[in-house]
């Protein structure tokens, strides 16, 4: 189904909302056609911000396939699963942090956790006090898009969201530029994305500059810890309030993980769990939507499209659908061990050839940490709380998620909560 087209913004730019398989399958599996616009806006000719959204996630066609090759390796399987010991050493250093009977925000908690994760991924390194404050540099310079896109004429005026935009993209700039330059004077480059396009820098042909290196990075860790914060927190906040579910995912991995820290392989073949995270994905998918340009005169689905219109596809709305999904605002995990849906059906990791490219990565992450909470601890959610989900560039948790950490007794009980999320989800 197409919404109707809806013409507003510069010289009449069209943006139509298009829903269902048949659209997100038009769109997404012609990505020369239909491109991406990037996550933030673009900026002035030659600003640092302009050159940071250039990316992965902003560049098309012959260039993108190049560099998204160049980057392939660090996420393969055979590479994702030897990040395992890292990463379920960072896991148990954030836990450690708890305290039995003490609440604390749970969207906090996986922040931090995804960042240091992916701060290890992309840049090779432990300093968590230079993960975070790269983190916190990139997390800002979303929020600071965010409040400018709202203004009708961004202009570069001292004092407005648009101008503190430009200025912090300016010192984002130089710092990914230091991360680069302290990378190059290692004695020996590691298996790190920035490594990674270190060395393909060296290869003829390549065309990979620090320019591009700084903003796959930038776009990339971005991608990487804040939509698998929100994810983690959701899938969280989902198993607390499911105490059934809670139950048999518990049976699960005390049946079948003994060790810690367990093998990748171990971990991908616990079928309740895999089909838990991929329910909470389905219902709170990280990227609700997303928009793709025309890049020629077309049509979708017989609308006609000039180019430049806007096409916005929801995961979101696209996840809802009763003719694929039965009840479906219901929380049910157990919906995935029957007929699968098909790859244009269940989008948040998009699809087609623009698939998201860690997304074996952030599965594989997502499991241990649930895995390793459910081992050490019995998480519930502060009786309640308002618990709100907000609709920004990614969906996540409006005021974070306040839970207590209890000892792991399998005593799991849900809590009345309050806010929007009880109208976007229904629980057993």
């Amino acid at each position: 189904m197409l919404g109707n087209p809806v013409p507003f913004g510069n010289r009449g730019r069209r943006h139509i909302m298009a829903l269902g398989e048949v659209a997100n399958r038009e769109v997404f599996s012609q990505p020369d056609l239909f491109k991406p616009g990037g996550q933030v806006i673009k900026g002035p000719k030659g600003s640092a911000h302009r050159r940071l959204r250039g990316g992965l996630l902003s560049i098309h066609r012959d260039l993108h396939r190049t560099h998204r090759r160049i980057m392939q390796p660090p996420f393969s399987k055979l590479s994702v699963a030897s990040y395992v010991p890292t990463v379920t050493r960072l896991i148990d250093q954030v836990c450690d942090r708890w305290v039995i009977g003490e609440p604390f925000d749970m969207y906090e908690e996986t922040t931090t956790m995804a960042n240091w994760i992916a701060g290890h991924v992309l840049f090779g390194h432990d300093d968590f006090e230079r993960s975070v404050q790269t983190c916190d540099l990139i997390n800002r310079w979303i929020d600071l898009d965010v409040k400018a896109r709202r203004l009708p004429l961004p202009f570069n005026i001292a004092g407005t969201p648009f101008a503190r935009l430009l200025r912090h993209a300016d010192g984002l700039e130089r710092v990914m530029h230091e991360l680069i330059n302290d990378k190059r004077k290692e004695e020996e480059l590691g298996k790190d994305i920035l490594s990674v396009l270190i060395q393909a820098a060296k290869v003829e042909g390549s065309d990979m500059s620090d320019t591009f290196m700084a903003a796959h990075a930038v776009i990339l860790h971005a991608a990487a810890f804040i939509t698998t914060a929100s994810s983690l927190a959701w899938t969280i906040y989902l198993i607390a309030q499911n105490p059934k579910f809670a139950a048999t995912l518990d049976e699960e991995i005390k049946a079948n993980i003994t060790n810690w820290p367990p093998d990748a392989e171990t971990v991908d073949k616990l079928p309740f769990l895999d089909g838990l995270i991929r329910e909470s994905l389905r219902l709170l998918p990280p990227v609700h939507h997303t928009m793709r340009t025309a890049t020629a005169d077309t049509e979708l689905l017989g609308v006609p499209l000039k180019i430049a219109d806007r096409v916005v596809v929801s995961a979101f709305m696209t996840h809802r659908d009763p003719s694929i999904f039965k009840n479906p605002t219901q929380f049910d995990p157990t919906r995935w061990f029957g007929e699968k849906p098909g790859p244009f059906q269940y989008i948040p990791f998009s699809a087609g050839p623009r698939l998201c490219l860690g997304y074996q990565f952030a599965m594989l992450e997502m499991k241990l940490v649930i895995v390793r909470i459910m081992q050490r601890f019995r998480l519930n959610v502060v009786a309640n709380s308002s618990i709100e989900a907000d609709c920004k560039l990614t969906l996540r948790p409006a005021n974070g998620i306040p839970m207590v950490v209890n000892k792991p007794d399998g005593a799991f009980a849900a809590s009345p909560v309050r806010g929007n999320i009880n109208e976007f989800v229904k629980n057993e």
